[in-house]
């Protein structure tokens, strides 16, 4: 299931990214990212004349899910144990 982000338009950024412009937006729109650290997540990548592609929607709908499952801290010390 891939959730819906009320705040981010897809209609107005492209439907498929590589890794950079991927990094790009996940940094502008969620969390500090780079494009080296999508090459470990799994997503399904597409080869399309030599460059790796993926579709928008399931790079942020796995961004989310790292996000939801990341631990909330505060002054260092974890708050959900």
């Amino acid at each position: 299931m891939i959730p819906e982000f009320p705040l981010l338009d897809f209609t107005k950024i492209p439907p498929r990214v590589d890794r950079r412009a991927g990094a790009a937006l996940l940094t502008q729109y969620m969390f500090p990212i780079s494009k080296r650290t999508l090459e470990a997540w799994p997503l399904t990548w597409r080869r399309v004349n030599g460059k790796a592609v993926v579709e928008t929607k399931e790079l942020f709908a796995l961004a989310q899910q790292k996000l939801d499952a990341a631990p909330a801290i505060r002054n260092g010390k974890n708050i959900n144990p």
